[in-house]
């Protein structure tokens, strides 16, 4: 890991958002496009979610430029409009620009109808990438409205239970839950609806390191370990549940699917046309329509407490990439490595590290190169 000092880490924040702004701005993007993006990349870096951090930005910029091969084009001028809408109710087309600001854009307009009517659906689709679904999550937690999002794109990574043919992608499903004033962050669960979510291959890929066995399945019933073998194609990801109880990942991702595709009006597998990346669909709750804050406040609280007092033992382990050795609600390992982050830096990989100063050389804006990672000026 690299850091801006010796002793920190990591980069500062504001830093690596900087030095993201200019590689983004290198396919094209107006800075009032790299912007948001490059704050939401960073966002999931702090928050632990390096898969879908700035690690991503080669190959977004691939996908801009065309330089090679790549059936998700984004256009990196492109910004999403309104198709549709009515009081409750609107469509978002991401019209093939970046994904996360057409999750800004879903999720804010989500937010705004159910503030005004209590609850709200907003579809999206045409959103290539839509980056770490729980931001979108976090983002209505934090205006007080409860959020239940349904995601899929058109890769296929994932097998159906008895298959280890790669037939749909990883499917996110997440929901967000305000808590006000009685925690410090609010309740998010974001996951795939697969045993990992894709980026995570990648990540060790990145690092050399051996996939978990649970995660994968090929042809002849064993698991593929080599995360390179992986990510070039060999074996497929198995759906949430794994070999035991994988049918219930496998129809958590076709509900997701369909959430998505019906309410965002983009099509499925097996339908024509499904080269156009993200589709989805968020639905926006106001709590204060059934119930009151400090009641909200309680429950959260009593559950937490609950949930603390169980007797956890050092023999029974929490899971090899699980965070910590107990159970914590959804979100909080998000914000205590992020409040970690913000202290000491953000700490990223030195392959990832070296990929993005590559691409920055490439682009002949080694200029932009933080001193964390060997430049010589801050980055902006």
């Amino acid at each position: 890991m690299l850091g801006d000092s010796d002793d920190d880490g990591g980069i500062e924040a504001d830093r690596l958002e900087a030095f993201a702004r200019r590689l983004l701005e290198t396919t094209g993007a107006p800075a009032e496009v790299a912007a948001p993006v490059a704050e939401s990349l960073v966002r999931a870096d702090l928050r632990g979610h390096h898969s879908h951090g700035t690690r991503r930005i080669p190959s977004y910029v691939v996908s801009a430029l065309g330089e090679r091969e790549n059936r998700y084009r984004i256009d990196p001028t492109a910004t999403p409009t309104v198709a549709s809408e009515g009081p409750t109710h609107a469509l978002v087309d991401g019209r093939n620009g970046f994904g996360q600001l057409a999750g800004r854009e879903a999720v804010d307009l989500a937010v705004e109808k159910a503030e005004g009517s209590g609850v709200a659906m907003v579809g999206v689709r045409d959103a290539t990438h839509l980056g770490r679904i729980g931001e979108w999550s976090e983002r209505a937690a934090e205006r007080g409205v409860l959020l239940a999002a349904f995601v899929y794109n058109h890769g296929v990574t994932v097998a159906p239970p008895g298959s280890a043919q790669r037939r749909y992608s990883t499917n996110p499903v997440s929901f967000g839950i305000p808590t006000f004033d009685a925690l410090e962050f609010p309740v998010v669960l974001d996951v795939a609806t697969s045993q990992v979510a894709n980026g995570k291959t990648g990540e060790f890929a990145a690092r050399g390191d051996p996939l978990p066995e649970a995660w994968t399945i090929t042809g002849d019933g064993d698991a593929i370990t080599d995360a390179r073998a992986f990510r070039d194609g060999e074996g497929a990801l198995l759906p949430l549940g794994g070999l035991v109880a994988g049918y219930k990942g496998f129809g958590l991702a076709m509900v997701a699917e369909l959430f998505g595709g019906i309410l965002g009006d983009a099509p499925v597998h097996g339908e024509a046309g499904t080269d156009r990346g993200c589709a989805g669909t968020f639905v926006a709750v106001d709590p204060t329509l059934v119930t009151d804050r400090g009641t909200v406040e309680g429950r959260v609280l009593a559950l937490r407490e609950y949930i603390a007092d169980t007797e956890f033992g050092e023999n029974v382990p929490t899971g090899p990439v699980a965070y910590g050795d107990h159970a914590l609600l959804p979100g909080e390992p998000e914000h205590l490595t992020e409040r970690g982050g913000r202290e000491h830096g953000i700490p990223l990989s030195a392959a990832d590290v070296a990929t993005l100063c590559d691409l920055a050389a490439e682009h002949g804006i080694e200029d932009a190169i933080p001193p964390a990672f060997g430049g010589t000026t801050d980055g902006g």
